[in-house]
Protein backbone atom coordinates (compact mmCIF):
# COMPACT_ATOMS: atom_id res chain seq x y z
CA UNK A 1 0.00 0.00 0.00
CA UNK A 2 2.82 2.44 0.83
CA UNK A 3 4.56 1.59 -2.45
CA UNK A 4 1.29 2.23 -4.29
CA UNK A 5 1.07 5.69 -2.73
CA UNK A 6 4.65 6.54 -3.65
CA UNK A 7 4.04 5.26 -7.17
CA UNK A 8 1.42 7.97 -7.64
CA UNK A 9 4.08 10.70 -7.56
CA UNK A 10 5.44 10.26 -11.11
CA UNK A 11 1.91 9.74 -12.46
CA UNK A 12 0.73 13.00 -10.94
CA UNK A 13 3.84 14.80 -12.11
CA UNK A 14 3.25 13.66 -15.69
CA UNK A 15 -0.38 14.76 -15.62
CA UNK A 16 -0.02 18.19 -13.96
CA UNK A 17 1.45 20.17 -16.87
CA UNK A 18 0.09 23.68 -16.51
CA UNK A 19 -1.21 22.99 -13.00
CA UNK A 20 0.35 23.29 -9.55
CA UNK A 21 1.65 20.17 -7.82
CA UNK A 22 1.99 20.34 -4.02
CA UNK A 23 4.15 17.92 -2.02
CA UNK A 24 4.57 17.96 1.72
CA UNK A 25 3.53 16.37 4.99
CA UNK A 26 0.61 16.23 7.40
CA UNK A 27 0.80 16.10 11.18
CA UNK A 28 -2.17 15.58 13.41
CA UNK A 29 -3.82 14.58 16.65
CA UNK A 30 -6.82 12.19 16.77
CA UNK A 31 -9.74 13.52 18.82
CA UNK A 32 -11.49 10.14 19.08
CA UNK A 33 -10.17 6.75 20.28
CA UNK A 34 -9.30 4.14 17.68
CA UNK A 35 -11.20 1.41 19.53
CA UNK A 36 -14.48 1.38 21.41
CA UNK A 37 -14.02 -0.65 24.59
CA UNK A 38 -16.17 -1.75 27.49
CA UNK A 39 -16.36 -4.38 30.20
CA UNK A 40 -18.86 -6.99 31.29
CA UNK A 41 -18.95 -9.18 34.38
CA UNK A 42 -21.26 -12.01 35.34
CA UNK A 43 -21.00 -14.27 38.35
CA UNK A 44 -17.40 -15.40 38.47
CA UNK A 45 -16.41 -14.32 34.95
CA UNK A 46 -15.82 -11.16 32.93
CA UNK A 47 -13.94 -9.38 30.13
CA UNK A 48 -12.52 -5.88 29.99
CA UNK A 49 -10.64 -4.01 27.26
CA UNK A 50 -8.89 -0.65 26.90
CA UNK A 51 -7.34 1.24 23.99
CA UNK A 52 -3.58 1.81 24.04
CA UNK A 53 -3.37 3.83 20.82
CA UNK A 54 -0.77 6.59 20.62
CA UNK A 55 -2.41 9.88 19.78
CA UNK A 56 -0.57 11.15 16.73
CA UNK A 57 -0.93 11.05 12.94
CA UNK A 58 1.88 11.73 10.45
CA UNK A 59 2.56 11.10 6.79
CA UNK A 60 3.17 12.49 3.28
CA UNK A 61 0.63 14.37 1.20
CA UNK A 62 0.41 15.10 -2.54
CA UNK A 63 -1.99 17.62 -4.03
CA UNK A 64 -2.87 18.83 -7.49
CA UNK A 65 -4.46 22.27 -7.86
CA UNK A 66 -6.95 22.50 -10.72
CA UNK A 67 -8.66 25.56 -12.25
CA UNK A 68 -11.59 27.38 -10.60
CA UNK A 69 -10.63 26.45 -7.04
CA UNK A 70 -10.81 22.68 -7.48
CA UNK A 71 -8.11 20.21 -6.53
CA UNK A 72 -7.24 16.61 -5.71
CA UNK A 73 -5.31 15.34 -2.68
CA UNK A 74 -3.70 11.99 -1.82
CA UNK A 75 -2.44 11.29 1.72
CA UNK A 76 -0.57 8.45 3.39
CA UNK A 77 -1.26 8.79 7.12
CA UNK A 78 0.52 6.65 9.71
CA UNK A 79 -0.81 5.82 13.17
CA UNK A 80 0.52 3.55 15.90
CA UNK A 81 -2.36 1.68 17.52
CA UNK A 82 -2.93 -0.92 20.21
CA UNK A 83 -5.21 -2.32 22.88
CA UNK A 84 -5.25 -4.47 26.02
CA UNK A 85 -7.80 -7.20 26.69
CA UNK A 86 -8.31 -9.05 29.99
CA UNK A 87 -10.31 -12.18 30.77
CA UNK A 88 -11.07 -12.51 34.49
CA UNK A 89 -12.62 -14.95 36.88
CA UNK A 90 -13.42 -14.26 40.53
CA UNK A 91 -11.66 -10.89 40.11
CA UNK A 92 -8.39 -12.53 39.03
CA UNK A 93 -6.96 -12.00 35.53
CA UNK A 94 -6.82 -15.31 33.67
CA UNK A 95 -5.46 -13.99 30.37
CA UNK A 96 -3.97 -10.58 29.59
CA UNK A 97 -3.43 -9.79 25.91
CA UNK A 98 -1.51 -6.76 24.63
CA UNK A 99 -1.64 -5.92 20.92
CA UNK A 100 0.22 -3.24 18.94
CA UNK A 101 0.29 -2.54 15.20
CA UNK A 102 1.02 0.02 12.49
CA UNK A 103 -1.97 1.53 10.72
CA UNK A 104 -1.75 3.30 7.34
CA UNK A 105 -4.69 5.31 5.97
CA UNK A 106 -4.85 6.43 2.33
CA UNK A 107 -7.49 9.16 1.80
CA UNK A 108 -8.29 10.22 -1.78
CA UNK A 109 -9.98 13.62 -1.65
CA UNK A 110 -11.53 16.18 -3.92
CA UNK A 111 -11.08 19.75 -2.67
CA UNK A 112 -12.69 23.10 -3.36
CA UNK A 113 -11.17 26.41 -2.28
CA UNK A 114 -13.38 29.43 -1.58
CA UNK A 115 -12.27 33.03 -1.99
CA UNK A 116 -8.91 32.27 -3.55
CA UNK A 117 -6.90 35.13 -2.04
CA UNK A 118 -3.21 35.84 -1.96
CA UNK A 119 -2.85 35.12 1.78
CA UNK A 120 -5.53 32.59 2.80
CA UNK A 121 -8.30 30.44 1.32
CA UNK A 122 -10.87 28.37 3.23
CA UNK A 123 -11.65 24.99 1.68
CA UNK A 124 -13.78 21.89 2.00
CA UNK A 125 -12.80 18.33 1.06
CA UNK A 126 -14.47 14.98 0.64
CA UNK A 127 -13.74 11.51 -0.64
CA UNK A 128 -12.87 7.98 0.45
CA UNK A 129 -10.16 6.45 2.61
CA UNK A 130 -8.58 3.01 2.71
CA UNK A 131 -6.59 1.59 5.61
CA UNK A 132 -4.05 -1.16 5.99
CA UNK A 133 -2.62 -2.72 9.16
CA UNK A 134 0.92 -4.11 9.36
CA UNK A 135 3.52 -5.00 11.98
CA UNK A 136 1.03 -6.69 14.29
CA UNK A 137 2.53 -7.84 17.60
CA UNK A 138 0.50 -9.89 20.09
CA UNK A 139 1.67 -10.95 23.55
CA UNK A 140 -0.47 -12.95 25.97
CA UNK A 141 0.05 -14.06 29.53
CA UNK A 142 -2.23 -16.77 30.96
CA UNK A 143 -2.31 -17.62 34.64
CA UNK A 144 -3.10 -21.11 35.87
CA UNK A 145 -3.42 -22.19 39.51
CA UNK A 146 0.15 -23.48 39.56
CA UNK A 147 1.92 -21.81 36.61
CA UNK A 148 2.06 -18.86 34.24
CA UNK A 149 2.30 -19.31 30.46
CA UNK A 150 3.15 -16.64 27.88
CA UNK A 151 2.87 -16.56 24.11
CA UNK A 152 3.50 -14.19 21.21
CA UNK A 153 2.08 -13.87 17.72
CA UNK A 154 1.57 -11.66 14.67
CA UNK A 155 -2.18 -11.97 14.04
CA UNK A 156 -5.17 -10.50 15.85
CA UNK A 157 -8.80 -11.42 15.20
CA UNK A 158 -9.83 -7.91 16.27
CA UNK A 159 -7.57 -6.25 13.68
CA UNK A 160 -8.40 -8.81 10.98
CA UNK A 161 -12.11 -7.97 11.39
CA UNK A 162 -11.65 -4.21 10.94
CA UNK A 163 -13.34 -2.41 8.08
CA UNK A 164 -10.85 -1.23 5.46
CA UNK A 165 -12.89 1.55 3.82
CA UNK A 166 -14.56 4.76 4.91
CA UNK A 167 -16.03 8.08 3.75
CA UNK A 168 -14.15 11.32 4.53
CA UNK A 169 -15.16 14.98 4.84
CA UNK A 170 -13.03 17.86 6.03
CA UNK A 171 -12.76 21.64 6.24
CA UNK A 172 -9.85 23.98 6.75
CA UNK A 173 -8.04 27.08 5.62
CA UNK A 174 -4.89 27.36 3.52
CA UNK A 175 -2.45 30.07 4.62
CA UNK A 176 0.41 31.10 2.37
CA UNK A 177 3.70 31.93 4.08
CA UNK A 178 6.48 32.67 1.57
CA UNK A 179 6.83 29.52 -0.57
CA UNK A 180 4.96 27.32 1.97
CA UNK A 181 1.23 26.57 2.15
CA UNK A 182 0.09 25.77 5.72
CA UNK A 183 -3.35 24.18 6.13
CA UNK A 184 -4.94 23.56 9.54
CA UNK A 185 -7.90 21.23 9.05
CA UNK A 186 -10.48 19.22 10.92
CA UNK A 187 -11.33 15.89 9.28
CA UNK A 188 -14.04 13.30 9.93
CA UNK A 189 -13.98 9.70 8.66
CA UNK A 190 -16.91 7.29 8.90
CA UNK A 191 -15.57 3.74 8.68
CA UNK A 192 -17.62 0.66 7.87
CA UNK A 193 -18.58 -1.64 10.73
CA UNK A 194 -16.20 -4.39 11.84
CA UNK A 195 -16.98 -7.94 10.84
CA UNK A 196 -17.92 -10.27 13.73
CA UNK A 197 -18.41 -7.30 16.03
CA UNK A 198 -17.14 -7.87 19.60
CA UNK A 199 -19.25 -5.78 22.03
CA UNK A 200 -16.27 -5.35 24.37
CA UNK A 201 -13.65 -4.43 21.76
CA UNK A 202 -14.12 -3.11 18.23
CA UNK A 203 -13.02 -0.27 15.96
CA UNK A 204 -14.61 3.12 16.42
CA UNK A 205 -16.55 3.86 13.22
CA UNK A 206 -16.37 7.61 13.90
CA UNK A 207 -12.89 9.12 13.54
CA UNK A 208 -12.25 12.82 14.05
CA UNK A 209 -8.83 14.43 14.00
CA UNK A 210 -7.10 17.77 13.68
CA UNK A 211 -4.46 17.89 10.93
CA UNK A 212 -1.84 20.42 9.91
CA UNK A 213 -0.64 20.23 6.32
CA UNK A 214 2.65 21.82 5.25
CA UNK A 215 3.32 21.76 1.50
CA UNK A 216 5.45 23.59 -1.05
Amino acid sequence: MVRTFLGMVPLLTASCFGQRLEIGAKLGVPLTPTFETSSFFTIGFGEGASSATRRYTVGPTIGLLLPHGFGVEFDGLFKRLGFDDDLKTAGVVLTHTHVTANSWEFPILGKFRFLDRSVSSPYVAGGVSFRHVSGVSVSSVTSFPDQIASSTGTTSATLNNRSGRGAVVGAGVEVRVAFLHISPEIRYTRWGADRNLDPQLHSNQNQTEVLLGIVF
